[in-house]
């Protein structure tokens, strides 16, 4: 994580000039460089979501879920905190060729492969994996412009069985857009690291839900650490 601040920490050195609406040509960074930053990368986030997913697991009420699609979920850090909150159920984790063979030795030690598919492919190229009634999408929205969004969940959508319920974790901002005081400062690191990210507030979300034909939006819960919560279903 400090290697990745690090990084973060350069980029920002360029805040005026983009602001100014200036070219600032930067390195990628540091989850993208090689497989040593992506493996620190990976594994920093999953000290950072350890302890928080059981809760957000809890507060999505999974219990008549029997099928999770985990897009881009990384090594598995919130599929394992649904399958223990859910014993029937099985998941699917969708994710980057390079991240799935961590993720692999990750679910084998935990002893849970048996009841997860993975799934290597790439959200922005690729079509999702089909048949699943609950797909989590976590802290994915801030990095994608809103078009991306809509196609992301349209694809997500047609992942998922009739009924299937959708759930989006991410920083979900108030109507003013300073609230979580978090997630105001992210959308300036989005600014800084991605094309076209940002935060989001709950009308935007709900609206590119919409848009990729979802109904029955609704805000689960706001949060302070990128725990807001978000749900929709497929009619």
């Amino acid at each position: 994580m400090v290697l990745h601040m690090g990084d973060l920490w350069k980029r920002w050195s360029g805040l005026t000039n983009v602001i100014q609406g200036l070219d600032v040509q930067m390195e990628p960074v540091t989850s993208t460089k090689d497989e040593r930053d992506l493996r620190a990368f990976i594994g920093a986030m999953h000290v950072v979501a350890k302890s928080l997913a059981p809760r957000v697991v809890d507060a999505i009420r999974p219990g008549a879920c029997r099928a999770l699609l985990d897009v881009g979920g990384a090594l598995g850090t919130y599929t394992l905190a649904f399958l223990e909150a859910v014993p029937e159920m099985k998941a699917t984790l969708f994710d980057r060729p390079e991240v799935i063979e961590m993720t692999r030795k990750h679910l084998g030690d935990a002893g849970v492969l048996g009841r997860v598919t993975l799934a290597p492919g790439d959200f922005y190229t690729d079509e999702l994996p089909g048949g699943h009634d609950l797909a989590f999408v976590s802290a994915i929205i801030h990095q994608n412009g809103p078009d991306q969004n809509v196609e992301l969940f349209s694809k997500v959508f047609r992942a998922l069985i009739p009924g299937g319920r959708i759930v989006i974790r991410d920083h979900i901002m108030a109507p003013d857009r300073t609230r979580p005081k978090d997630g105001a400062i992210f959308a300036v690191n989005m600014l800084m690291v991605t094309e076209s990210g940002g935060t989001y507030t709950y009308d935007q979300v709900r609206e590119a839900l919409s848009k990729a034909g979802f109904v029955r939006v609704q805000l689960l819960q706001t949060g302070e650490h990128m725990d807001g919560l978000v749900e929709a279903f497929k009619p």
